[in-house]
């Protein structure tokens, strides 16, 4: 098979040559930019000339259809090279594994490093470095390939390309998932991914379902390579650690560094190397030619694939039969028949506690503990040992009212002694829990229907009514998880709805700052429950954005706006809490200042003048925050 191809590639100069074209799919075709944007990549990656990444040839259209012309690379990619290895029980050694991923890394130097015609840095990012997209020749090259989803500083269709950016999910850096910027540090997470699955030889982030990935790179969950560790040479599994740092500025600053990190465990010469990697792919290749000429020599009446029922790949309402759900209450009354989605939501909204019994489709009434898809919606404070001293707001630790501050005094003083335990906030029939773990917000629920993620979805117009109505009937069979049964459905995709849900929790927590009356009480202790989505917010940051919304709501109006000229200093005693917090540094050096009383109007244009402000308003936040933690008083 490796003389066949060779037969192809290279050719001598003048001869035809095999290569490779690549096109849109039409419903990508048809998109808002596409064609622009396809004539961006071809842009992008012919800016790029270097061994370890696929040439672009040229680019044009056939007919109105934009194409690219590509290097054509005989052989396989790393997904199929993984797999064949883990199909026959066999293993890259250490330096063959180390050899490639530099390969790999030398690849991507070149994408990162590439100039346009003035010689001005692109600032090329590929955001899909995924064995997929590594390409290994017959020869034994490694090529990077495919530049769809790639952004420059100069993209200018940089928000179209983020919108279609999913890339691989299991390959995806934490700011990818989270939808912050990226750099070339991303790409660098990538392939530290890869290179920690091709040492293990499985997965590096794994889980239930897509949306249990997503979580497990939102927070670096690297534990199977940590536990891995032992078994590779000294120091090398820390080189490749180091680039899966959720932290980017704790990852190799390049590709070139990260390149030279691994070259002390690259023992044989590259030749040999190159040649032990080209006669795997060769093999791969054979099977392949051999597969498919068998393949072609059996009738194609046996070759027909065995139909699969539609209901078993994207579950309808129209091959779904509705159940009927009854509820009991304690005192002997029932309630229905219900469909499952207002099920749900009577529990979510506490209107069905676990004190109630359910019967399914006539059946026998069981506690609501026995059907695990509906329990999963309780609110979590209500599953818990606290539930009896819940049930007294005498019983709570500490007690606040929403008024003259609102939430910001509640959370700040969690923060700076990083309390561990539940924020039980009331405002007539509206409840909201906040958990907060070492001070920091860790999960929100709420009893509002208007709240539930199905709905939060339909207002953002992620989906619509029918689509909604149509998951929430399938849902049992997706454990009541509405998440994934979206996803199962092809409704919405996995990154798109990562990122809805935790803006969702966001504004669960946020509209908590808005709030003008109310009671929150703190129960100590009470730990946020394993189920649901966790936060993973910075606690300065929520503050910052609740302040701007008590700010644009005019409460804070009487308190900071119209008080310019009044004069604050800092206390006489500050709380040890306090003083010895990790405070932001312009709130540290605004405290420091206010040793000496100023007016809110002095210290406002004080904190405007610092560096790192970029908005004329922080000031006014600033002086709230200290207000609220006790540190800086009227004079």
């Amino acid at each position: 098979m490796a003389e066949v191809f060779r037969a192809l590639e290279p050719r001598a100069v003048g001869e035809p040559r095999v290569v490779v074209l690549k096109r849109m799919l039409p419903h990508i075709a048809d998109g808002s930019h596409a064609h622009a944007m396809f004539a961006e990549e071809a842009r992008l990656a012919s800016r790029v000339t270097h061994p370890n990444v696929v040439h672009v040839l040229g680019h044009g259209e056939i007919e109105g259809q934009p194409y690219l012309t590509l290097e054509y690379v005989p052989g396989c990619d790393l997904w199929r090279l993984n797999r064949s290895l883990t199909r026959d029980s066999k293993r890259l050694e250490h330096d063959l594994v180390v050899y490639l991923v530099r390969q790999i890394l030398s690849g991507l130097d070149a994408v990162h490093t590439a100039t346009d015609r003035c010689g001005s840095a692109l600032g090329i990012v590929h955001r899909d470095i995924s064995p997929s997209n590594v390409l290994i020749s017959i020869h034994g090259d490694v090529k990077i390939a495919d530049f769809g989803i790639a952004q420059s500083d100069s993209d200018p269709f940089a928000a179209d390309t983020a919108a279609r950016a999913n890339g691989k999910l299991g390959y995806l850096a934490p700011e990818q998932v989270t939808g912050r910027d990226v750099d070339r540090r991303a790409d660098l997470f990538s392939t530290g991914v890869i290179a920690a699955e091709l040492f293990m030889r499985r997965p590096l982030f794994a889980g239930g379902s897509e949306l249990a990935v997503l979580l497990a790179i939102r927070d670096a969950e690297v534990h199977p390579f940590v536990e891995f560790l032992p078994q590779l040479p000294e120091g090398l599994g820390e080189v490749v650690l180091s680039a899966l740092a959720a932290n980017v500025d704790e990852r190799p600053p390049t590709a070139r560094a990260f390149w030279a990190a691994l070259e002390p465990w690259q023992s044989r010469p590259e030749e040999v190397l190159r040649a032990e990697l080209a006669e795997m792919v060769a093999e791969i290749a054979e099977q392949t030619r051999t597969r498919k000429t068998s393949a072609d020599t059996v009738p194609k009446a046996t070759m027909a694939p065995t139909p699969m029922l539609l209901a078993e790949q994207h579950p309808s309402t129209t091959n779904v039969t509705p159940l009927e759900y009854k509820i009991r209450k304690p005192n002997g009354a029932t309630v229905g028949p219900l469909p499952y989605a207002k099920v749900v939501e009577a529990v979510a909204t506490g209107q069905v506690t676990g004190d109630d019994t359910v019967s399914v489709a006539g059946g026998d009434f069981q506690p609501l503990s026995s059907h695990h898809d509906l329990y999963r919606h309780v609110p979590a404070s209500r599953m818990t040992p606290t539930t009896t001293r819940i049930a007294s707001a005498a019983a709570a630790d500490r007690s606040m009212e929403f008024e003259n501050g609102g939430f910001v005094t509640a959370l700040v003083r969690t923060l700076v002694t990083q309390r561990t335990g539940l924020w039980l906030c009331e405002q007539g029939g509206v409840r909201k829990e906040v958990y907060t773990k070492l001070g920091v917000p860790a999960f929100v629920t709420s009893n509002l229907a208007g709240e539930l993620l199905g709905e939060y979805l339909v207002t953002k117009r992620v989906i619509n009514r029918s689509e909604l109505d149509m998951a929430l009937a399938v849902m049992p069979r997706f454990e009541g998880k509405l998440g994934d049964t979206l996803v199962a459905l092809g409704l919405v995709e996995p990154l798109e709805l990562f990122q809805h849900i935790a803006e969702q929790v966001r504004e669960k927590l946020l509209d908590l700052f808005t709030w003008a009356s109310g009671t929150a009480n703190f129960y100590e202790g009470v730990d946020p429950p394993s189920s649901g989505f966790p936060l993973r917010l910075d606690a300065w940051e929520i503050l910052d954005r609740g302040l701007q919304r008590r700010i644009a709501a005019g409460f804070e109006s009487d308190l900071i706006l119209e008080r310019g000229q009044h004069r604050v200093v800092q206390a006489d005693r500050i709380d040890t809490a306090v003083a010895t917090a990790n405070l932001p540094d312009d709130i540290q050096t605004t405290l420091k200042r206010c040793k000496q009383p100023h007016t809110v109007d002095d210290l406002v244009e004080f904190v405007s003048a610092l560096p790192e402000t970029e908005d004329p308003q922080r000031g006014y936040r600033v002086v709230a925050i200290l207000l609220a933690l006790g540190a800086i008083h009227w004079t």
